[in-house]
């Protein structure tokens, strides 16, 4: 008989969590282990394609579209230089509508369901795109119409900010390429933006080290030189009287084998002519991934 593996080892060993292992059997058929009074039991076959299927949705796949198909067919796309485009998902409210109801009614269970729910039929990248960055644009529309009030909006944050941490451990690369130190300089409470991006990284292979909003510069530094960070990436939406100072100290303090990004809207603004460092600034989030690949991760 062969060598039988128990969920907890597949899950250690395939980077994959206890949940998304029982999901993708569930769910998609992906794998279907054995049964024993000890529980589900994999062989070493099961395990390689549990990898494979890892592998491919860590580079943008749908674990939906994937499934379906062969170990063959598996191991030719991830040989491919770039994932196919995923399936076309609307991107109407009507995605959102469920959601949208929810925070009307201050039912924070019924939206975190939903939210739930999209994010077991999407990858990380999906959703980000078609799902995070869309709702908090119509939430932000209904908020300056007046349809919706501060807290609500706060409170779909919120839940963005726990679903996305969530993805980020899920996701998490079991052998990660390199580590990126992701925060906001001290005076910027806006992290939206890395949350996101912080998502996107996980996904292609990098281990984020994710220390959330309004953090002084010492301690970024202190946090990607004790980890050996290739990048610092640095949310900025407003610009304040500390910003500048700010973004001066970590350039003048870091490793000098580590990289300074900088994004969000009010990044461009910022005067970096007497940084004692050169900076990147980032425009988007499509151009985050792509100097993400020019890493060589």
């Amino acid at each position: 008989m062969p060598n039988q593996f128990p969920i907890r080892a597949v899950a250690k060993i395939t980077g994959l969590s206890l949940d998304t292992l029982r999901s993708w059997e569930r769910r998609y058929r992906a794998v279907v282990p054995e049964r024993s009074a000890r529980g589900r039991q994999y062989d070493a076959t099961d395990i390689e394609r549990l990898s494979l299927l890892a592998q491919l949705v860590r580079k943008g796949h749908s674990i939906g579209g994937i499934a379906p198909l062969g170990d063959a067919d598996l191991q030719a796309l991830l040989q491919r230089r770039t994932a196919n485009p995923a399936p076309a998902f609307p991107l109407s409210t009507d995605l959102f509508a469920h959601i949208l109801l929810a925070i009307e009614d201050f039912d924070s269970a019924r939206a975190g369901d939903e939210l739930s729910r999209l994010a077991a039929m999407l990858n990380p990248r999906d959703l980000v795109y078609k799902v995070a960055l869309p709702l908090m644009r119509e939430v932000g529309f209904r908020w300056h119409e007046g349809t919706l009030s501060t807290a609500q909006e706060h409170l779909v944050s919120q839940l963005l900010r726990n679903l996305m941490g969530n993805m980020v451990r899920l996701f998490r690369p079991a052998q990660p390429a390199m580590k990126m130190v992701m925060a906001t300089p001290a005076g910027e409470s806006h992290e939206f933006g890395i949350l996101a991006a912080a998502m996107l990284t996980s996904a292609i292979g990098i281990e984020v080290v994710y220390l959330g909003a309004d953090l002084p510069a010492s301690e970024i530094v202190d946090a990607a030189r004790h980890v050996s960070a290739r990048v610092i990436l640095l949310g900025i939406t407003i610009i304040s009287g500390t910003t500048a100072e700010e973004v001066r100290a970590i350039t003048a303090s870091m490793p000098e084998d580590c990289k300074l990004w900088l994004g969000g809207e009010a990044s461009m603004g910022l005067d970096r002519s007497d940084l004692p460092r050169q900076t990147l600034v980032i425009k988007s989030l499509l151009d985050f991934e792509n100097e993400c690949l020019h890493l060589g991760v």
